[in-house]
């Protein structure tokens, strides 16, 4: 019996000898030569020319004069900064926005249903309850001229400090301003509906551009499928020739700006996630003996650099291969980091990582479908604005299509009412569709 709890011992013993030296190998193997790559492409300068609007769209909903708000965001800046993410107990502290001692001037009465991206028709819905939205957009006078204001910046990129309660601007006001647009053409003012609309994309536009977040990017694709959408509901009620405003000169045009927003887009996320790692890792309060527990299944330069490679690789040379040839990234993106020998000793920072990874792709595929939405809306205009061609439109869309052959497939509907486009991201809408540009168009009475 002594001989058999002898060598019990010595198994146990070997086994817990081994459990540390695998341990302490898998702490102090190198980071892989990509993952030191993607760290330094995370944090390399990522300077951006222009006016920075983010003041302007963070205070979007309120009565506050720009140059107030923008003093405000240096002020809040500064207090985000210094303030502890939690207690000691993990309690977090408690802090409201100075935004909201100013009055209200977003209308919140619901007008939900109209003018959403993906689906069709937004100027017939609009034209439909004119009437009833007489009082709500009057009473969106003040916040749809402060949505014009937003463009006359470069870009929107937040200062906040990266952090789980850091504050985000509300973007449902920027659809609500579609609405506003759409009723002011139906109105009868033609020419203010279109600057309007096209203002929208513009702006849809910067928000693509602007590297912030990725909801961020998102929300400016979205804004840019039905700015896009809206355009075209305007123009099928106009003649082919009709001139269009200055302000819409290149915004609708499928020149690469939506995919463009892909690699942006990614990287403000990577540091986003990679800020708010460091911040929760120093955030403080914790008792010395939990925070040496989590530090021995943690370690925070190698997580970050393993969602650093995951993030780098929508900036790299296959993902723009893909890009270009409009093949769905989400058959080629990496899911996630896996499961490595690394793992052992930073199981909770792969664990993090992998369960963040899935999203990445799907994301990303919503500025592939907004490049191909806006490459529907320029073959939809070629047909109008050549409406004299006598030739089955099956013809003069493959004649269109030969000139343009970088970009998604365009085909007749099966009613020969439309074309449409297959979409990468939308599972529940798997097609976009255009109706056909009418012969001649006659602008119905407002």
């Amino acid at each position: 019996m002594q001989g058999f709890f002898k060598w019990s011992g010595l198994v146990v013993f070997g086994t817990v000898v081994l459990v540390v030296a695998a341990y302490c190998v898998s702490r102090w193997i190198p980071m892989p030569t990509e993952d030191e790559k993607a760290l330094a492409w995370l944090d390399a300068p990522r300077p951006l020319a222009g006016t920075n609007g983010f003041a302007a769209l963070w205070s979007l909903p309120f009565d506050i004069p720009v140059a107030d708000a923008e003093r405000l965001l240096k002020e809040e800046t500064v207090r985000l900064q210094a303030l502890p993410l939690w207690s000691g107990e993990g309690a977090a502290p408690v802090h409201t926005s100075p935004l909201t001692t100013y009055p209200r001037v977003d209308d919140t009465r619901d007008d939900k249903t109209l003018c959403k991206a993906g689906q069709p028709h937004c100027l017939a819905q609009v034209r439909a309850r004119l009437q009833e939205l007489t009082p709500l957009m009057a009473s969106r006078a003040a916040i749809t001229a402060r949505i014009a204001a937003l463009d006359d910046y470069d870009h929107f990129r937040s200062p906040f400090p990266a952090r789980p309660d850091m504050p985000m601007p509300s973007y449902r006001p920027l659809m609500q301003g579609l609405v506003a647009h759409a009723y002011t053409f139906a109105r009868g003012d033609r020419e203010a509906g279109l600057r309007g609309v096209c203002r929208m994309g513009s702006i849809a536009r910067k928000l693509v551009g602007s590297g912030d977040m990725l909801v961020g990017g998102v929300m400016g694709a979205v804004l840019m499928d039905a700015s896009g959408a809206l355009f075209v509901d305007m123009l099928a009620e106009l003649p082919g020739d009709h001139p269009l405003p200055d302000a819409c000169t290149g915004i609708f045009e499928p020149d690469g700006g939506m995919v463009a927003g892909i690699c942006t887009t990614m990287t403000g996320e990577a540091r986003y996630i990679a800020d708010g790692f460091r911040a929760l890792n120093v955030a403080g309060a914790e008792s010395w003996h939990r925070k040496v527990v989590a530090d021995l299944f943690l370690d925070q330069r190698k997580t970050i650099a393993r969602g650093a490679r995951r993030h780098a690789w929508f900036c790299g040379a296959e993902a723009d291969a893909l890009i270009r040839a409009d093949t769905p990234l989400s058959r080629h993106a990496p899911l996630s980091g896996g499961w490595t020998f690394s793992c052992l000793a930073n199981a909770t920072g792969c664990i993090l990582d992998n369960i963040a990874a899935p999203a990445l792709a799907g994301c990303a595929e919503r500025f592939q479908d907004a490049e191909a939405r806006l490459r529907l809306v320029a073959a939809w205009r070629w047909l109008r604005e050549a409406g004299d061609d006598a030739r089955p439109v099956e013809q003069r869309i493959a004649a269109w299509q030969q000139l343009h052959r970088e970009g998604r497939a365009i085909r007749v509907t099966a009613d020969g009412d439309g074309l449409e486009i297959d979409l990468f991201h939308d599972a529940q809408i798997p097609t976009f569709t255009l109706p056909l540009p009418p012969r001649s168009a006659a602008p119905p009475a407002p």
